[in-house]
């Protein structure tokens, strides 16, 4: 799968309303009934884990039926004054069409979900090769591989190509660090059979999800992840940031299926993660030059 396709299907998906991205009836389950009877280790959290809805387990759109959607969650708190400014600032390409029919139906959504633009005029750091930082990645219904390493465990994504290193040796979160990076700096322990993650530092420039929602670099985000089946991973996770969010923020619960290793095979039939890079090369002059631009009324 060249990474051109991967564009052009998240500029098409884009243009969809938020109803497209939900868990539906068409996403496969995350459990397996046949599994049940496997048994598994709660505290090995290794393997490919992904939220997609198709059988194959990637290539963008849904989410797995019981997985839940593409956003952080719809229980938005109310922003600080920065955190609106912020906020305002983002234009996102997902959701519905601002000012549309369809965003007027749907007075129950936050606005953050009904005030999409067309590709050509967002302002999303991905549709630009940035890297997605953490939550964003965790969201994305695409695989992601969890290597667990005797003082780290990795986290390889496959939409992005992006890796995270979750430090497991014993050291303390890093609190107000000096230099903000992309991924942020991101501890973890064992909580019972959870699996925790402490992670700040997060560069501010990256979004909570696609829906344009901000956080600052003060932000504090805690990840839980508990292996409730052979085959199913779960996840909620929590926003700490008083600059942008009047009250802590929780994500609606996330789930992902386990592939099996060969899974995922390239037509010459290696097997592993596909490397889905955001290519500025490509972003360039294959997908804004004929896809976006044209598709945002620039035509040049």
């Amino acid at each position: 799968m060249s990474n051109l396709t991967g564009l052009l299907g998240a500029a098409l998906l884009g243009m969809l309303s938020t109803a497209a991205f939900a868990q539906g009836p068409r996403g496969i389950l995350a459990h397996n009934s046949a599994n049940d009877n496997k048994p598994y280790n709660k505290h090995d959290i290794s393997g490919i884990w992904t939220r997609n809805g198709s059988p194959g387990g990637y290539g963008g759109g849904g989410t797995c039926r019981d997985c839940g959607d593409r956003g952080y969650s719809a229980n938005v708190p109310a922003p600080t004054p920065v955190g609106q400014k912020m906020f305002d600032k983002n234009k996102p390409s997902y959701g519905r069409l601002l000012g549309s029919a369809d965003a007027a139906a749907h007075p129950e959504e936050p606005i953050g979900r009904r005030r999409a633009v067309p590709p050509a005029n967002d302002s999303d750091p991905y549709q630009h090769c940035n890297p997605m930082g953490p939550t964003r990645a965790l969201i994305y219904p695409d695989p992601m591989e969890m290597s667990v390493l005797p003082d780290r465990v990795l986290q390889q994504f496959e939409w992005g190509w992006g890796t995270r290193v979750l430090w497991t040796d014993g050291r303390q979160p890093l609190i107000d660090p000096d230099l903000p990076v992309w991924w942020g700096y991101s501890t973890a322990h064992w909580d019972g059979d959870t699996f925790v993650v402490t992670t700040t530092g997060v560069d501010d420039r990256t979004w909570v999800d696609h829906y344009g929602y901000p956080h600052s670099a003060d932000m504090v985000l805690e990840e839980r992840y508990r292996r409730t089946a052979y085959d199913v991973l779960e996840l909620t996770m929590t926003i700490n940031d008083p600059k942008v969010y009047t009250q802590p923020w929780k994500s609606e619960l996330k789930q992902f299926r386990r592939l099996e290793k060969d899974g995922i095979k390239t037509v010459d039939g290696w097997a592993g993660l596909l490397q889905d890079v955001c290519a500025p090369a490509d972003e360039v002059d294959l997908f804004n030059k004929r896809i976006r631009d044209p598709a945002g009324g620039v035509i040049k």
